[in-house]
């Protein structure tokens, strides 16, 4: 079995141990947090018989086979690298790290150590995300033209939070932009990018909503929206010449609608307890094969997603 070790008590976190438990060969082993009182209340609520007080004390652990960081996304780069230095394998929730340079290093000490690392994107591993790949390029609604995605997730946090700090990796674009850019990725076979967009400030200065437009290989315009203060109808549309696809809560999905023009349409559907159990299983896969690197979710797609989203707040600035 593969031992976890979970960095941090997020929120994020019971949904990934229940995605580690539903997988072929993953052991929640250990959890840590900042306060040995936090950390075991988190153990005994989610049946971890090991915990920390310190993030220290999980790295050092030898049983620990690999770590998954959720923490503050302005501590993935420290928390990250800390996690290679004591050569484990990691797993990074989104975003990445904020810099290009901070991604860099760390997959060159990943290399150096002999470790495994990727970002966690579990929009990419999910069945429905396959199928709608396949349909795509089996031509089955023709060429796709234009893509449209929608977030919004009003009300999860006060302006206090670190989510509306940008120097913590808050703000829409930072919290949501590569489920985005990483589905497009993994649709169409990492293609050429450009990127523009507009946002607007709420009071800390950070970005509460915006909207950035992609073009993909110079034929595809995509529009996406993020927002923090509105709902929005949360989905992904594919328009193509012969009809389109529908994907619901595409980040997360587990069914979508093909609308045919003038023909009807068809439901695909694929139930699941845990959405990151294939993401979960894939880490497995790779690390069975002594593979450093996922060949699905890698370096090369991790570092694009950061230098785009932060070529749109260069601007913004």
């Amino acid at each position: 079995m593969i031992k976890y070790g979970i960095l941090s008590t997020a929120s994020i976190v019971e949904r990934f141990v229940k995605g580690i438990r539903e997988s072929h060969e993953g052991e929640v082993y250990a959890i840590a947090s900042r306060s040995l009182d936090k950390a075991m209340i988190h153990a005994g609520r989610l049946g971890i018989k090991k915990y920390y007080g310190s993030y220290e004390e999980l790295f050092e652990d030898e049983q620990v086979d690999i770590i998954y960081i959720p923490t503050v996304n302005g501590l993935h780069y420290r928390d990250c690298k800390n996690a290679l230095l004591h050569h484990k394998h990691v797993i990074v929730e989104k975003p990445f790290v904020l810099k290009k340079d901070e991604a860099e290093e760390l997959f060159a000490l990943a290399k150096k150590n002999h470790c495994f690392l990727m970002e966690g994107q579990k929009a990419v591993f999910l069945p429905t995300t396959k199928k709608v790949k396949e349909l795509i390029e089996n031509d089955v609604i023709g060429q796709v033209q234009y893509i449209e995605f929608k977030a919004g997730f009003p009300g999860r946090f006060t302006y206090d939070h670190w989510m509306y700090d940008l120097k913590m990796g808050g703000g829409a674009l930072y919290g949501s932009a590569t489920y985005t850019i990483e589905y497009l990725q993994y649709l169409f076979d990492h293609p050429q990018i450009k990127i523009s967009g507009t946002y607007l400030p709420c009071p800390t200065g950070s970005d509460e909503i915006c909207n950035f437009q992609l073009i993909l290989n110079d034929k595809i315009l995509v529009s996406s929206t993020i927002a923090m203060n509105v709902g929005l109808k949360n989905e992904a549309v594919f328009y193509g010449k012969k009809g389109y696809i529908v994907v619901p809560n595409y980040w997360k999905s587990n069914q979508f609608n093909i609308h045919f023009h003038h023909q009807g349409e068809k439901h695909f559907s694929f139930p699941y307890n845990s959405e990151f159990v294939y993401e979960i299983n894939h880490v497995h896969d790779c690390v069975n094969k002594g593979l450093l690197q996922s060949p699905i979710m890698n370096q090369e797609k991790t570092i694009q997603t950061i230098q785009l989203v932060d070529e749109l707040y260069q601007n913004w600035k």
